[in-house]
């Protein structure tokens, strides 16, 4: 009795004893799951900040213009300018958490979305500007189009006009319904070399196939620029 007694209280000490451990093995888990959340985010918010124009090289490294596929874009040095006026930084960290959030942060580099034109030097405007938060909702799906049907057929590409401002607009001779005023419509180029015979029936054929089901804009201009948005099926 004695033994059998002994032997209970032995196996009652283990089982305490492994709940102490599966206690404190999720107190613990629970603490290194907070930390790792917090050290997320804080290297997120760091992140936004590394990945700013005006922290990546120095300014005298990088050209104040692009060519870009024979078509001039304010390069990340204009950009940086325009980060350091006003709340402009700030809300550009803004705009990228809410594309994050959408997951389309990695498209094209967010802040191509802002490019106005490739004009804005001979309309004497501001080559960036950023849209109104209640637009911002305007691009996402432009971008998925961009990301699964474009992307796949063309590669990777850049805008040479995101949002624009309406004295922009206005100036450039754009429509007064013009789909870049809504943060909807975007003209990008090819990265790769595309010769306009080779790339225009290419787009055309994603329009033919899926433009309908993402209520896609598609317009194809001299060269091999072309403009995007999802407010509409239509092709010019």
């Amino acid at each position: 009795m004695v033994m059998q007694s002994n032997k209970e209280c032995v196996e009652i000490g283990q089982r305490q004893l492994r709940r102490r451990i599966i206690i404190i093995g999720a107190i613990a888990l629970a603490i290194l799951t907070g930390l790792f959340v917090f050290t997320y985010e804080r290297a997120r918010e760091a992140d936004d900040r590394v990945k700013s124009p005006i922290d990546i090289l120095p300014l005298l490294m990088i050209p104040e213009v692009y060519d870009i596929q024979g078509y001039p874009a304010a390069s990340e040095r204009a950009f940086s300018r325009f980060l350091s006026k006003g709340n402009n930084h700030a809300r550009f960290t803004q705009l990228k958490k809410f594309l994050r959030s959408n997951r389309v942060e990695q498209v094209v580099q967010p802040y191509e979305l802002l490019r106005q034109g490739s004009d804005w030097q001979d309309l004497d405007e501001p080559a960036f500007a950023i849209p109104p938060k209640e637009l911002w909702w305007g691009i996402i799906n432009t971008l998925r189009v961009i990301e699964r049907e474009i992307v796949p057929r063309v590669g990777p590409v850049t805008v040479v006009s995101g949002w624009r401002t309406v004295d922009y607009n206005r100036k450039a001779g754009g429509s007064k319904g013009s789909k870049h005023l809504h943060f909807c419509g975007l003209d990008i180029v090819p990265k790769k070399k595309f010769s306009r015979e080779q790339l225009v029936p290419v787009l055309r054929d994603i329009h033919k196939r899926n433009g309908r089901e993402w209520q896609m804009g598609l317009g194809i201009y001299r060269g091999i620029r072309f403009h995007v948005d999802t407010c509409g099926y239509r092709r010019w």
